[in-house]
Order: C-alpha cells, then structure tokens, then sequence
C-alpha cells in the first residue's frame, strides 16, 4: 500500500513535467471550457494563412462531466512526411496533458475522432525544416445518454484477479494514517462512493481517503490511473441500526471531484431493476479484503461469483428475518471476507454490457462457511441516494 501513497509524491512530479512541457507552447497554450452542446473551433495561427515554420501551439478543450468532445478536423494543410516526422497534430482522446497517448496526424487528409471522455488535448508541433501549414477543426460537447457502468471485459475467498481497472467504478476506503485498506466502495457519482454503514462508525472524516484507479496495490505500475481523495463528508443511513445490522449503506462524500478517466468511472444504479429479486443471478462480488478469515489481505483487487439465494431460503439458513431491503448471497467455497465490507455485488446487463450496483457487502458468518452472505440490496435506497448526492441520474 505504501507506493500508493507515493502517488502525492508523484503528483508533485507531474506538475513539474506538465509544467516544463507547457513552456514548449509559450503562450500558444489555450484551454477552453464548452457547454453542454456547444460547437466551437481551434485552429492554426494565422488562420487561414500558414502558421509561421517551427510553431508550437496546444489546446485543452473540457466538457461537462458526462459528455464526450466530437473532433471534426475538415481543413488540414499539414506537410506529409513519412510518419509524420516533421508537422504533426498530436491528439489525446483521454485528455492526456503530455500526449502520451496521442493520435498523430499530419498530410492533408480530413479526419473525425470522438474522446473517450470529457476532455481533449490537441497539440500541433511545427518544424522549422517546412514551410508551415494549417489546419480547422470543429469541436461538439455531446451529452453521453447514460455515462455509467463501463467495463473492460464484459464478463475474496476462491476469487481471481481483475484486470487493471476492468472496473473503473470500484473504490476502496483508506486510512490516512496507517494506508491500510479497510472497506470497498463503488463510484456513484464525481463527488460520492457507496459503501456500508458499520465501514465508517467510530471512524474520522479526517483519517480517510477514498483510493480510486486501482489494481494492485502494492506495485503502483499497473495503472496510471490510481488516486486518492481526502473524504469531506460522511453520510450514513439514517436508519441504519448497527445491532441488527440492517439499512447498512452508507456514502463518503469527497473534498475534491473525482477526474473521470480511462480507468476511473461511475457504476450505473439499478433503477430499472428496481423490482428485481436477483434469486439465482450470478453477481459479481469485488475486494481487496482477507483471501481467509484471519488471513492476509489480497494485495490485488479480486473477483468472485455469487448467486442470489431467495429471502426465504436465507431467512431460514440463518435463523434470522431477511429484510426486502437485503440481498443475500452464497456459492460454495467462494465469498467476501473481512475488509471487503462496503464493496459491491455488481450485475452486468448481458444486453449493454453495463454494470450496475446490486448490493453493498454487509455481514456474513465467517468467510466461505455453509451459510448465506446478507448484503444491502441497492435499489432499496435509491431515493435516498438522489436525494443526498443532488445528482440527477440517467435512469436507464
């Protein structure tokens, strides 16, 4: 865990190189903020001319949270040369400031790209072994209808492990001071993770951070998404009653937005499954809780399958009235375990490939034993996930 903490120390040297890359454009560095359907242009200096031999100009265009930008690039008059060796646009779908992920592009040949995310980086690199050239592009902020629940692949005790971010809305709750993990989380929106309500009793606002982007959390080189933000505001159910473990979900709000990117996303919500039992549904459990009772934390972010047992089966199973605001969960010799509280139980839609929170892991009897697993089951408190995130959902 400890080199996931370098990642402030890393910051620091990110600015320092996104700093020294800036001074490269001068003042030919321009950052534009469009509205949610607006149209707009970048283009060359000296436009419809031919920009001086040797320039250096970049443009960062953001987007509202939940859009996309649709670059139409119709004029270029760039000089051809064999990979684009001498004038070049250099484009970053993701947003990437550095453009180590850059399309390039050059020649006269007209093109279109969408970003995978709400910001775009275009950088044009000039020789001064041409004569110049120019080039137009016309850029659209387009609202995402649903902008949740993506996957890598569409496809913990007994579990395996993920891919690096193959579940970019998986979170994981963090104590400042001793950087262990102690429960999971899902993305539900820029600003909130679900969890469960026992994860933050007795626990300081100020002693948390929420982790997103993360895989393997002992390397720090599996993703470059990995991050962590300081928790701002903790909201625990209302009713939520520790001794009868019931209304056991919870949110962290974070101090600062949650970057969107590649790697890090929102989970869908179940609104259109809001009436569904999910008895016998394959559900996907996720955490980087003990591999035993007692045992050792996973260092990776694991997966397992569990089946959704009828309330009525469970109830008896454990000799306890199952609320229909709880979902209970079983396969045998696969489970959560300790610290994989507050996780997710996330079904993936086999039409859409969306994944969506299901239920939020509570409580169990040991880990992998002969009896159920009892989870919060989501669409329970939709509403009451609306109304503390005042965020509006695509209910889809």
């Amino acid at each position: 865990m400890e080199s996931k903490f370098r990642v402030i120390g890393e910051v620091i040297v990110l600015l320092a190189v996104v700093q020294l890359v800036a001074g490269q454009y001068g003042t030919c560095d321009y950052t534009y903020t469009y509205a949610s359907g607006q149209t707009s242009f970048i283009q060359s200096p000296n436009f419809p001319n031919y920009y001086t031999p040797g320039t250096n100009c970049r443009y960062t265009v953001n987007a509202p949270v939940g859009h996309t930008l649709y670059v139409q690039c119709y004029d270029m008059y760039l000089p051809s040369s064999t990979g684009c060796y001498y004038d070049k646009l250099k484009l970053s779908r993701t947003g990437d400031p550095l453009l180590a992920d850059a399309q390039i592009r050059c020649g006269t040949t007209t093109f279109n790209v969408e970003t995978s995310y709400n910001k775009l980086v275009v950088a044009l690199l000039g020789s001064t072994s041409t004569t110049g050239g120019r080039f137009k592009c016309q850029i659209t902020a387009l609202k995402i209808a649903c902008d949740c629940g993506r996957r890598k692949t569409p496809t913990i005790v007994g579990g395996y492990p993920t891919q690096a971010n193959e579940f970019p809305m998986m979170a994981a709750l963090v104590n400042k001071n001793t950087k262990a993990l102690f429960c999971g989380a899902s993305i539900v929106t820029d600003r909130f993770v679900l969890t469960a309500g026992h994860c933050l009793i007795d626990t300081r606002i100020t002693d948390v951070l929420v982790l997103v982007g993360d895989q393997n959390t002992k390397t720090g080189t599996d993703t470059p998404y990995s991050n962590v933000y300081p928790a701002g505001a903790f909201f625990v159910h209302p009713n939520y009653d520790k001794q009868a473990k019931t209304n056991d979900i919870a949110m962290v709000q974070t101090i600062s937005t949650i970057v969107f990117n590649p790697g890090v996303g929102r989970v869908c919500l179940p609104f259109r499954y809001a009436t569904s039992s999910f008895d016998g549904v394959r559900l996907s459990a996720l955490g980087w809780g003990t591999i035993d009772f007692g045992a050792p934390q996973s260092d990776e972010l694991l997966q397992t399958t569990l089946n959704g047992v009828p309330s009525s089966t469970c109830s008896t199973q454990l000799t306890r009235t199952i609320l229909p605001s709880q979902l209970c969960t079983f396969a045998a010799g696969n489970d959560t375990c300790q610290m994989d509280s507050g996780g997710p139980l996330y079904y993936t839609d086999p039409n859409s490939q969306l994944v969506y929170d299901i239920g939020v892991v509570g409580f169990g009897v040991a880990c992998a034993s002969r009896f159920p697993s009892v989870n919060a089951r989501v669409a329970s408190y939709l509403d009451w996930i609306k109304t503390t995130t005042a965020y509006t959902f695509c209910e889809t």
